[in-house]
């Protein structure tokens, strides 16, 4: 093998390396993007189909009257009960009637 089929070989080594490097580059890049755009289509998506949530203001306002002593809070009860914790095992209770 000569000094010149050595020099050929070599540069068409560097040459499909070099190829190859853009192309993986390209590729990483693309398939970033993709996940990035899949993120968003996704929060998207489940932010039209999540039940329960509406754009309009719900309107429930709570409001005191200092001259009289009385005190609006839009339809909702006060709590009358107690609240007091234990260092026992766990208890999860829940529910309020």
């Amino acid at each position: 093998m000569g000094t010149m089929e050595t020099d050929t070989t070599s540069e068409t080594r560097i040459r499909a390396r070099d190829s190859a490097t853009r192309l993986l580059s390209r590729l990483t890049a693309g398939v970033a993007f993709g996940a990035i755009a899949a993120v968003g289509v996704a929060g998207a998506a489940s932010a039209f189909t999540i039940p329960g949530t509406t754009s309009e203001s719900s309107g429930a306002t709570a409001s005191t009257s200092t001259s009289t002593g009385s005190t609006s809070t839009g339809g909702l009860q006060s709590s009358s009960g107690s609240v007091s914790s234990s260092s026992g095992s766990g208890v999860a209770v829940s529910g309020g009637s």
